[in-house]
């Protein structure tokens, strides 16, 4: 008998009541996928778990026969935290990835593998919505009911659990697997203006230039992103502006009028539906294939600096190559004063800065291990001359402070540097040291930036 079949085996017996799928069964390599293929590994088991229940005999097993062991949800990492070779993936996409509303008290309820997809989709029937992604087929993150390294089923928000409530916002898997999140909901209208604006790529300057001027007067119902890539829908590079305005479309073409002005020549911004809002960069970001996705925090993008970044992104991407590359760079204009609002240890996220970031991905084509490094070495050549570029103006803001920490839905080096993690989390990791010390002193819980327990 194989382990993973003996691992198999002895779950069941315990009274798992998911699907258990390993090597050989007809749906092994569809539990693989992810959404990065290059993150994909071959793990010894999958468990499907149905019930916080599920979750906790899983936990309990690999504890107890030293068997790695990692948390999937909605499968988006870049980086292989949510996958493993050889050890046990606990996946909640297959069986708790439900979503309900309440109206009457502005709460949703959704199962630990939901992504913001479904979400958006349930709340918005309610004409509610909440904080979310700016990609729908991200998994979700909240208030919680979560299993600890011991198994234990505990419920975690302001007043029971405080300590790992305050933990799991921003703490990651940490601290234990989460088979529902809640949320407070606000009210919504249906329809919002929003949609890409084509520009030709040598505007690019001006683009950033009316990207800035909309900026120092931007309310908090309008958003922005300025995408640029080597290799737009026709195959050549491409430059567009996505607009957001949570309102009519008049209303909202005045407010970006330093961008219409332009004369943009494709126009696809127009009143939608607002659960659609979040799939407008689907097309960017195909599920199942090969990405790497890193980010940096800025402050102002200059006409100079932007087309000089752009002309590198290109160069560099499309230098010589066995692989197929795509890179995407994107500048998001976030009005952040909410966020930043909020004291940095409020919450074991610490970065609570009105400075708005640079997402860069890039996409290639191969399996093979040397188009993997040849990708990586592209997007961090790219990163690091942006990162220098935009860095005068940086300075010209006061420079980078303790809480310019750093997101981590990018790559942010190593995700299983304890190194790393103590950087990311920054004035808070102190006191997660504690946390973890006293909810997983045995670091069950340690692919991704993991917290190591305080020795005192």
């Amino acid at each position: 008998m194989s382990t993973s079949t003996s691992w198999k085996d002895a779950l069941a017996s315990a009274g798992f009541t998911g699907d258990l799928v390993t090597p050989g069964d007809a749906d092994y390599e569809s539990a693989l996928v992810r959404f990065a293929k290059n993150s994909q590994k071959k793990a010894g088991l999958v468990a499907f778990v149905k019930s916080p229940e599920d979750v906790s005999l899983v936990i309990k097993y690999a504890a107890a026969n030293n068997i790695p062991l990692v948390i999937r949800g909605g499968g988006h990492s870049c980086n292989g935290t949510s996958s493993t070779d050889g050890g046990i993936v606990i996946d909640l996409s297959r069986h708790l990835k439900s979503v309900r509303i309440d109206e009457a008290k502005r709460m949703g309820y959704a199962g630990g593998g939901a992504t913001w997809a479904a979400v958006d989709a349930e709340a918005i029937k309610h004409g509610l919505a909440t904080v979310g992604a700016t990609i729908n087929h991200t998994g979700v993150g909240g208030h919680a009911t979560i299993v600890t390294s011991n198994g234990s089923i505990l419920t975690v928000n302001e007043t029971t659990n405080s300590d790992l409530f305050w933990g799991i916002r921003g703490g990651g898997s940490n601290f234990g697997c989460v088979t529902e999140f809640v949320y407070r909901l606000h009210p919504q209208r249906s329809h919002v203006f929003a949609g890409p604006l084509m520009f030709p790529v040598p505007r690019i300057a001006e683009v950033a230039a009316a990207a800035e001027k909309w900026y120092s007067n931007a309310s908090e119902k309008e958003g922005l992103m300025v995408i640029t890539t080597n290799k737009g829908p026709t195959g050549n590079p491409a430059l567009l502006a996505v607009v957001f305005f949570n309102g009519e479309e008049e209303e909202g073409r005045q407010r970006f009028k330093s961008l219409f002005d332009l004369g943009p020549v494709m126009t696809l911004a127009a009143m939608i539906p607002y659960e659609n809002l979040n799939a407008l960069q689907n097309d960017h970001t195909k599920y199942n294939q090969n990405y790497h996705f890193v980010g940096g925090i800025r402050t102002s993008v200059t006409p100079d600096v932007a087309k000089t970044v752009f002309d590198n992104m290109l160069e560099t991407t499309n230098a010589p190559s066995e692989a197929d590359m795509k890179m995407v760079l994107i500048w998001e204009y976030h009005v952040l004063k909410k966020l930043a609002s909020v004291s940095s240890d409020a919450t074991a996220f610490p970065m609570r800065v009105p400075r708005p970031i640079t997402v860069m991905m890039i996409n290639w084509t191969g399996d093979d291990e040397q188009s993997a490094l040849d990708a990586r070495q592209r997007l961090d050549a790219i990163k690091a001359f942006s990162d220098e570029a935009l860095a005068p103006a940086f300075e010209e803001k006061g420079g980078k402070t303790e809480l310019d920490t750093g997101y981590t839905n990018m790559e942010m080096g190593d995700p299983r540097s304890e190194d790393v993690a103590r950087a990311i989390f920054g004035p808070n990791y102190a006191r997660l040291q504690q946390l973890k010390k006293k909810h997983d002193p045995d670091m069950v819980f340690k692919t991704w930036y993991p917290i190591v327990p305080a020795t005192a």
